[in-house]
């Protein structure tokens, strides 16, 4: 069984205009407010270029259109993040995956984020995952 701790939350909202990237936007965000464990908690809005690194693949795969941005999920803190997204085109066809940069918007983004005000994320090694995987530690 996987023990959980808790942490006050403060919450931020944003929007981002056209043409932004979106994630370096919110990293950059996290970053000059010194926010050290950070969650996505809500994003609406669409991009006309995706940058999506699917399932297992080594690189990125961009996408250009327009797109509705459905679901975008995550984690970030000042030096780095894990960010999923989910997209429709104008079909309603879904994809999505790991975001990266590039990601620019369309018409909007309108984003909240919840800063973990009593935690701080890092990125370490994890020889299970052979990924740099989420590490919570409580500040102080």
């Amino acid at each position: 069984m996987t023990t959980a701790i808790s942490s006050a939350a403060r919450f931020y909202a944003l929007r981002l205009e056209p043409g932004t990237d979106v994630l370096k936007s919110v990293q950059q965000f996290v970053a000059d407010n010194d926010l050290k464990a950070v969650a996505i908690v809500t994003v609406v809005g669409s991009l006309t270029d995706a940058v999506i690194r699917y399932a297992n693949q080594p690189h990125g795969t961009t996408s250009r259109g327009h797109f509705e941005i459905v679901s975008m999920v995550g984690t970030v803190e000042p030096t780095g993040a894990h960010v999923h997204l989910s997209l429709s085109d104008g079909t309603g066809a879904m994809f999505g995956g790991h975001m990266l940069p590039g990601c620019l918007v369309y018409t909007t983004a309108e984003i909240v984020l919840a800063h973990l005000e009593d935690f701080e994320f890092a990125r370490v090694a994890c020889p299970k995952s052979g990924y740099d995987e989420l590490m919570i530690r409580m500040n102080g």
